[in-house]
């Protein structure tokens, strides 16, 4: 919900339950559908907050590190130059930041140049014949496996 500095492996069950049900609720009321899955802030969480929340959690493959750089070509090549870039691969960004979407204006077209599809989390997780399970977490589809 808030994106708390405290993070989630540092709070009460409770608490961190509501940090998503608080997202659900907010987009139900905006759009009519909760999230089918998550991402906990940095990457932190536990195995039982994750089964708790009851959703798929993701992590990435690929850290734009664009929360560090703030500059638009360093998010550029960061990701472009990154050694586990490929087929299957979840990039981390946030959009937040400015200089993040317009990293995007060249980034995109890029890695559709290079022949990468930039698809759905669902979609990438159906094309590697993976059905997403609550409570498990997901780094990648590279090859059909989902945690490397």
């Amino acid at each position: 919900w808030d994106h708390p500095e405290q993070t989630l492996p540092n709070m009460d069950l409770d608490s961190v339950v509501q940090e998503f049900q608080k997202t659900d609720d907010e987009l139900v009321k905006a759009c009519g559908q909760a999230a089918t899955v998550c991402r906990a802030p940095y990457g932190a969480i536990t195995e039982e907050q994750m089964s708790a929340v009851g959703k798929p959690f993701f992590m990435w493959s690929t850290d734009s590190l664009d929360w560090k750089l703030m500059d638009a070509d360093a998010d550029y090549n960061e990701i472009m130059n990154d050694s586990g870039l490929g087929d299957g691969s979840i990039i981390l960004m946030h959009d937040i930041h400015e200089t993040t979407v317009e990293s995007c204006a060249t980034i995109v077209p890029e890695l559709i140049n290079r022949g990468y599809e930039l698809v759905t989390i669902h979609t990438l997780a159906a094309a590697n014949g993976v059905d997403l399970a609550a409570g498990e977490t997901y780094y990648g589809f590279h090859g059909g496996t989902t945690n490397e």
